[in-house]
């Protein structure tokens, strides 16, 4: 048992173990070691430093990196390189290195001559400033090095200044005193040799800064300066470039131009075509990373294209009044730049001045939208009130014409009750009314009293001006009582009244006072026509017939029939033939049909006559 535990432990032992080592070996952290000749103070080194350190953070990945200051040109004696290489030496000798870079002058070929163990191995990017010079010496590359030589062109730096400044022919060019302060004066002398026919170059170097600021002070107005680098002054005195850029500039009355994008950092310089540490360190982290990934140094590509670009302090430019100068590219890059709110925020602010002057069409448009439904509102208000007024004229019109009619109809129950009332009394005056005959002659006042009633109710309910709910109603019922009421009109136009109609109750969902107007309309009309015809042959004829769930209503005379002039307008408004016609009748009608839910229309007859139907649908199970 405890040699199967073993074995199974021996087993596993193997299997596990080479796991955590193969992805420990993957997710090592590198460490690149990078060599700067001066001390941590220089604004271009930090420049530099910015650009490689934004380029290399684009993979997301962790780097172990060490930045090493060698501040060998200030000191730069034998022991003293000796000593800090043996530091190196003893410092990295257990530490794997995966990337070296040496940041020129003179950086690569120090720490190779005093043997820099690392170098041997190790992949490096070599940066090395432009080797033309007199004392600079080139040290041969391997197949560990990347050779990323930079080439400065001081003469475009100083062309674009006098393009700038065309009509200014004299050029003071100030320098300090180090070893690499005289390394760019004498990059700068040998640009000058292109100009010399037409500018005369003056040089102020090698000595204290005091004494430089007082010879700042006394060169002329329609001069140009340019500052290379000034690292130190006569008395080794440390300084920066742009420090010493703001200084003279201050106390110069010429406008001052750097030749590098180092000047930023303080005021002072004008700028120009100069050459940017930031994207020179943007390349090199570029490189860096494409030899972490395992690229061969001898296959990787140095890109120098973005190395010089147009950048300018704002502030300058103002002062010296180039801000639209036609020599400064549109998209040139600007520090110190100081712009009004109006101009900041010009594209913002255009977007909300449109939108708000969208929002205020649209707003006056919505306005001028509600004021004129507001308007159709009311005009179709007054519209329907209008609308309702001459159905209610149409009505009285109609009726004016039976009143004559109605007050004979009427006076016929009247009369009847009159005379029933009168032979009741007499019978109880002889003492011979009996139980039986009472009855009757009050039964028959009854009735005469419900016919004048309902011929009253019924006159009553169409000269109203008033809109009902839709019910139930009986169109046989209506028909019936439409004939009541135009039966004495009919009397007075010696018109005959025949009615078919069906035995049973057909039911209509709609407004029983509206249906009666429509048939005594339609009545009314059928009247007229025949009132130029013979007395027997003035019929109106009622029908009704009931097929696939519809009931229609027909009222047929026996007229001249419809003539072909107002055929097309029969039912629209104000179309008759009448003298004292409104022409409003059949245009209500229809719309009363309408309304319903039905039709209606007119047709000829052959031989003579006219015939006006409607069609509503019957109420199912009524």
């Amino acid at each position: 048992m405890r040699k199967m535990r073993l074995s199974i432990l021996f087993v596993l032992f193997f299997i596990v173990f080479p796991v955590p080592r193969e992805t420990i070996a993957q997710n090592r952290i590198k460490t690149i070691i990078v060599f700067i000749p001066m001390n941590a103070s220089m604004p271009s080194f930090q420049n530099l430093m910015e650009g490689f350190l934004n380029s290399l953070g684009e993979d997301h990945k962790l780097y172990n990196l060490q930045v090493e200051y060698l501040d060998i040109v200030r000191i730069s004696s034998e022991d003293y390189i000796k000593t800090i290489v043996s530091q190196y030496n003893q410092k990295n000798k257990d530490i794997k290195i995966d990337l070296v870079i040496t940041i020129g002058p003179f950086t690569y070929q120090v720490l190779k001559k005093h043997g820099l163990q690392v170098l041997e191995t190790t992949p490096t990017i070599r940066i090395e400033l432009d080797p033309q010079v007199e004392g600079m010496t080139d040290y041969p590359s391997n197949e560990n090095t990347v050779d990323f030589k930079v080439k400065f062109r001081l003469d475009e730096t100083l062309n674009h200044a006098f393009d700038m400044f065309p009509e200014r022919k004299e050029v003071y060019i100030i320098n300090g005193s180090s070893s690499t302060d005289k390394y760019f004066l004498n990059l700068m002398k040998q640009a000058a040799q292109r100009f010399q026919p037409f500018r005369h170059f003056f040089y102020i170097t090698d000595i204290t800064l005091d004494s430089t600021l007082k010879v700042a002070r006394k060169i002329p107005e329609n001069s140009i300066v340019f500052i290379p680098v000034y690292l130190s002054d006569k008395k080794n005195v440390p300084f920066s470039t742009p420090e010493a850029i703001e200084l003279i500039s201050e106390n110069c009355k010429a406008p001052v131009f750097p030749i590098f994008d180092s000047f930023i950092k303080t005021k002072g310089g004008i700028g120009g075509f100069v050459f940017s540490y930031f994207n020179a360190g943007k390349e090199t982290g570029r490189i860096a990373r494409e030899i972490l990934k395992g690229k061969k140094p001898t296959d990787v590509k140095v890109n120098t294209s973005s190395f010089y670009q147009h950048i300018y302090d704002w502030k300058q430019l103002e002062r010296w009044h180039l801000l639209r100068s036609k020599t400064i590219p549109p998209d040139s890059t600007f520090f110190n730049r100081e712009d009004d709110f109006l101009h900041l925020y010009r594209w913002q602010i255009l977007v909300i001045f449109l939108i708000l002057v969208t929002e205020t069409i649209l707003i006056g448009y919505l306005v001028k939208l509600y004021r004129r439904q507001k308007e159709i509102a009311r005009q179709k208000t007054e519209t329907e009130t209008l609308y309702h007024e001459v159905i209610r004229q149409d009505r009285l019109s109609t009726m004016v014409e039976l009143t004559a009619s109605l007050s004979h109809e009427l006076n016929q129950p009247l009369t009847a009750i009159l005379y029933t009332a009168q032979a009741g009394k007499r019978f109880l005056s002889s003492g011979t009314l009996d139980t039986r005959q009472a009855e009757e002659i009050f039964d028959n006042i009854i009735e005469d009293d419900k016919r004048a009633a309902g011929l009253i109710s019924s006159v009553k309910s169409m000269m109203k001006l008033e809109v009902r709910e839709k019910e139930p109603v009986d169109l046989n019922a209506v028909i019936r009582e439409t004939v009541n009421i135009f039966y004495a009109e009919a009397v007075r136009k010696n018109v005959h009244i025949r009615e078919r109609l069906q035995n049973t109750t057909n039911l209509v969902s709609g407004d029983r006072v509206q249906l009666q107007q429509v048939l005594l309309n339609l009545m009314s009309n059928a009247a007229i026509a025949m009132e130029g015809i013979a007395p027997e042959n003035k019929i109106i004829e009622i029908s009704e017939v009931v097929k696939k769930g519809t009931v229609t209503v027909s009222v047929r005379d026996h007229g001249p029939g419809i003539s072909d002039s107002i055929r097309e307008k029969l039912f629209k408004p104000f179309s008759t033939t009448r003298e004292s016609g409104f022409g409003i009748g059949l245009a209500v009608s229809r719309s009363i049909i309408e309304k319903h839910g039905g039709e209606i229309w007119a047709e000829n007859i052959p031989g003579t006559g006219a015939e006006f139907s409607f069609k509503l649908q019957v109420i199912p199970n009524g």
